[in-house]
């Protein structure tokens, strides 16, 4: 993150963690897209007044780390490889600036809506019996297991508006990380648009398009797998990778 967008950071009004829980958007519309990181500075000053930041002290920009766990024949991935409109991941996420860690479960629903459960723990490198106990309440899990297969590593910004229900999340210094080799994509921005299906057009989502930057549906999970283990079959998001590589390449 360079200084330019960390200096717009401090001049917008902040709202802490607890009070970001009452941006409840139980009835949402959620909306990825993704961008050239030097984009940031412009977005992020021309909508500043129209939202908070979650900050804690100084801080606007936290890291997060997540371990996400798959079957030995990589059914989530292929699920959504397949388009599967009903599929899961399961993961560990850790907070860095608290270091709680919570199991999630992401269940999704149909095409736009995803159904999330977490519980907080601690932090191991397989999966235990009160995990799975966990997990056991949300999906059937497979014959085969679940295992540990790739770390996402990345920075987030988190916006909240202030005169509508709507939550942004910014993420950069994207790395992705296997047992063997970590990548990084220092060039992206990974954004996700989250609000109420009442609002009319966000002002976030607004300014995106002014910087034709078009809504373009990302996972970490299925990206991180992809570049990791080039050879896994991915024909169905080899535009993706296209996108990604000018995006990181400056091009």
């Amino acid at each position: 993150m360079n200084k330019q967008v960390k200096d717009i950071l401090q001049h917008i009004d902040p709202i802490s963690l607890d009070e970001l829980y009452d941006y409840k958007l139980l009835n949402r519309i959620d909306t990825k897209y993704i961008c050239s990181a030097t984009y940031l500075n412009q977005i992020i000053d021309r909508v500043g007044n129209e939202f908070k930041i979650q900050a804690s002290g100084s801080e606007r920009i936290f890291g997060y780390e997540s371990l996400y766990f798959d079957t030995p024949e990589m059914k989530t991935y292929f699920d959504h490889h397949m388009g599967k409109r009903i599929r899961y991941k399961i993961r560990f996420r850790k907070y860095m600036d608290t270091g709680d860690v919570f199991l999630e479960v992401k269940k999704k629903k149909d095409y736009i809506r995803t159904n999330k459960k977490r519980n907080q723990c601690k932090l191991t490198s397989n999966l235990e019996k009160s995990h799975l106990d966990f997990i056991h309440d949300n999906i059937i899990i497979p014959d085969s297991g679940l295992y540990p297969t790739i770390w996402t590593i990345f920075d987030r910004i988190t916006l909240a508006g202030k005169k509508h229900l709507e939550r942004i999340t910014i993420d950069t210094n994207v790395r992705f990380k296997n047992n063997s080799h970590e990548i990084s994509m220092p060039g992206l921005s990974i954004i996700e648009v989250k609000r109420d299906k009442a609002n009319g057009i966000s002002p976030f989502t607004q300014t995106l398009r002014e910087f034709n930057i078009r809504p373009n549906g990302f996972s970490k999970y299925v990206m991180g797998n992809v570049l990791l283990t080039p050879n896994i079959k991915h024909n169905r998001f080899l535009k993706k990778v296209v996108t990604l590589n000018k995006i990181c390449n400056g091009t």
